[in-house]
């Protein structure tokens, strides 16, 4: 065995001091390098975090400036869609410079932001390249700390709506709303009891009656009033639903022989004297409304218009060429007239192009009689039972009338308010009760089959009538939403 002296060993642990030291001297460099290389990439990566963000603000930026040009444009531009890429692009550019900050002096030239509209659809794109410059990165031969990004966004913008309220105001709209008014009303309305013994429950609104009267002072809700408050319920959930200014309009069209217009089509939904809520005047502690003076008033000469004290014109559809009439409730004649209110059919891209779409708000009687003021008759009466070949004056509407207005694109949205059957009913006024009882079973397939896939409904009662126009409303916004 070899022995190992002090002095041999202490000349060992000398040598193995000395060759520790040359290691460590020699690993400190590549460690201090690995190290600088660390903070070169740690600040390339604060520097792309922020360019990164600067990104997102402007593919964001890019898409709200476009949509804004858009709904400015809108009413006057159908072709607003250039201006609007080139406004994008700009403020897309402006909004990525700034969010930069002082990290846009390692860009390699401008950011890149790419704006397009398709239809009622804008997207943005956003990309850059950059370069950060290294410290220690140098010195293992790289100057730089090259990357790129990418953001983009899009949004799809509501569409722009017209809805044309066509509203029966005929005589059987001036039934109580509920089955208790009914009985009310029988009860203290003095009216014809020669033919009506227990009361007329029509509300008996022609020249010389007082059910109107009456049922009015007693806070008797009519069917003609509980329509007008689902109205005012719809023009207050619109007003909350619209995101762009002037987004939907809205016209009042009764009709009775004939629609006429009672609010023209306005944007004005609850505004001023002249707006559609102030034509409808609910009062909510009655349940009353001033669209009920709209009721058949027995007088075939009157215009829908002049029952607006308020009244203007506000859009281009061709004036009213007939009164709204008297006597009857002619469906035949109705979606004709609505049809020419119509001027324009479009996609909702613009205000300049609006959806269309009709709300269509009746029990669905046809009746083809009607009142002549200056001699009191009754023309278009049938006898019953009516004679073979002749088609009786009381029937349910054929909803072949519809078909016109849909084929031009526009979507018939249809709410039925029930015509209740007659009990023990009456010979009185050419047996009208008899033939409006054999009409009533054939109603609602009528109705159904007049509306679009999805756009029908029943109601009621006043409350299910309110809940009916709105839920055809978010109907119609919602497929306004799917179609885009």
């Amino acid at each position: 065995m070899r022995n190992i002296s002090d002095k041999n060993c202490k000349s060992w642990i000398a040598n193995e001091k000395g060759s520790v030291a040359t290691i460590m001297g020699l690993a400190i460099i590549p460690i201090m390098l690995a190290s600088g290389i660390a903070a070169d990439y740690a600040l390339g990566q604060s520097a792309k975090t922020r360019l990164n963000s600067a990104a997102d603000t402007a593919a964001l930026a890019a898409i709200k400036a476009a949509e804004a040009t858009m709904i400015a444009l809108s009413a006057s531009n159908p072709n607003a869609s250039a201006q609007a890429i080139v406004d994008g692009v700009a403020q897309g550019q402006k909004s990525f410079l700034a969010q930069a900050g002082k990290n846009g002096a390692n860009l390699n030239g401008e950011p890149s932001v790419a704006v397009t509209v398709i239809g009622r659809t804008i997207s943005a794109t956003a990309s850059y390249t950059a370069a950060v410059p290294t410290n220690f990165g140098r010195i293992a031969g790289f100057n730089s700390m090259a990357f790129q990004g990418t953001s983009s966004a899009s949004l799809t913008m509501p569409k722009y709506l017209d809805f044309y309220l066509l509203l029966d105001v005929s005589g059987s709209m001036g039934l109580p709303s509920t089955a208790a008014g009914e009985i009310a009303l029988a009860a203290v309305n003095p009216d014809d009891r020669a033919n009506y013994p227990t009361g007329c429950r029509f509300a008996c609104h022609f020249p010389g009656s007082q059910g109107y009267t009456v049922a009015r002072a007693n806070n008797i809700q009519l069917r003609v009033d509980a329509v007008g408050a689902g109205v005012a319920a719809l023009m207050s959930q619109a007003q909350q639903t619209q995101t762009l200014p002037k987004q939907y309009r809205v016209g009042v069209y009764p009709f009775i022989e004939h629609a006429n217009t009672f609010v023209d089509l306005t944007s004005d939904l609850a505004g001023d004297a002249y707006s559609v809520a102030s034509a409808i005047n609910y009062n909510a502690a009655t349940g009353s409304t001033d669209f009920g003076r709209l009721l058949d008033p027995g007088n075939n000469s009157v215009f829908a218009s002049s029952l607006n004290p308020n009244y203007r014109v506000t859009s281009n559809s061709p004036p009213d060429t007939n009164p709204m009439g008297a006597g009857g409730t002619h469906i035949e004649n109705i979606f004709a007239d609505i049809n020419t209110k119509i001027v324009t059919v479009g996609n909702g891209s613009t205000q300049a192009s609006p959806q269309p779409f009709v709300f269509f708000v009746s029990d669905g009687m046809e009746d083809s009689q009607w009142y002549v003021t200056a001699t009191g008759q009754w023309p278009g009466v049938t006898p019953y039972p009516t004679p073979p070949g002749e088609t009786v004056s009381i029937r349910a509407m054929d909803q072949t009338f519809c078909s016109n207005l849909k084929s031009r694109g526009v979507t018939v949205a249809v709410l039925q308010i029930p015509y209740p059957p007659f009990v023990n009913p009456k010979t009185f006024a050419n047996s009208q009760e008899f033939k409006a009882n054999d009409a009533q079973p054939n109603l609602s397939t009528a109705m159904q089959k007049c509306a679009s896939p999805g756009f029908y409904t029943y109601a009621s009662t006043p409350a299910e009538i309110a809940t009916g126009i709105q839920n055809l409303f978010f109907e119609a916004v919602q497929l306004a939403r799917l179609t885009q």
